[in-house]
């Protein structure tokens, strides 16, 4: 048993990493943290995406081999999966980049001398998209912790595969050892990313609000761009 064991958590820890840097979990991760310029907040963000996502993995495993007992599904679970990302995405690479933008052109006004102006902020009550309130309260990150979950929406096919390879001679014990592995491995990694994320944009935010906006207004277009592509692959498969 001990044998076996390591492999299947060296493997599963590597699922984990390699399903956490997938280009949507980064840009969400990005978007999320874009208005932090602190590391550490932004791996709290980070952690908090991935238990959410985390948790949703453990209930497509139950729902696919406990209940179920399969390893595959039909191809448009994927592509509905998809396309719900490509949604969220979208409306988050909006926010950031016009929020950017704000953050420019505010900048610029505020040059112009005694002249007081009035700047509508951007509200979405999640960490790092409130331009009013920079607070971060238990509610903000229970919130990201649902958007994590919703960029779940597909099944994890390589994970699930993974584990019904392993319980037919292993064991419950072993599986469970894997989803955990599994589980603390995106967790970890997920955690990372929002922490490179919040470093980049805050060395942005130390050189003036037009470059932290103008880096904002770039990434938010990449993340826009992405969700476009899984967008214009989605929708066209499940007409």
């Amino acid at each position: 048993m001990t044998g076996a064991l390591l492999p299947a958590l060296v493997t599963a820890g590597v699922l984990g990493v390699t399903h956490a840097i997938e280009p949507d979990h980064v840009a969400g991760i990005s978007s999320l943290t874009s208005d932090y310029g602190d590391s550490r907040l932004s791996a709290l963000a980070g952690a908090c995406f991935s238990v959410g996502h985390v948790a949703l993995v453990a209930v497509w495993l139950g729902v696919a081999y406990v209940l179920l007992g399969q390893t595959s599904f039909p191809a448009v679970y994927g592509q509905v999966g998809t396309l719900g990302v490509g949604v969220l995405l979208g409306g988050f690479g909006a926010v950031m980049a016009v929020g950017g933008l704000r953050r420019i052109v505010r900048d610029d006004e505020h040059g112009h001398g005694d002249v007081t102006h009035s700047h509508p902020h951007l509200r979405l009550p999640l960490p790092g998209f409130d331009g009013a309130d920079h607070g971060h309260d238990t509610v903000s990150y229970l919130k990201t912790g649902l958007v994590g979950a919703l960029f779940t929406l597909s099944p994890p096919v390589s994970m699930i595969v993974f584990a019904s390879t392993l319980l037919p001679d292993y064991g419950a014990d072993v599986v469970a050892l894997a989803v955990l592995t599994y589980g603390v491995s995106i967790t970890a990694t997920m955690s990372l990313l929002g922490a490179g994320a919040g470093a980049l944009f805050g060395l942005t935010a130390g050189r003036g609000r037009t470059v932290h906006g103008l880096a904002q207004t770039v990434a938010g277009i990449a993340v826009t761009a992405l969700a476009g592509s899984l967008l214009v692959d989605a929708v066209p498969a499940l007409l």
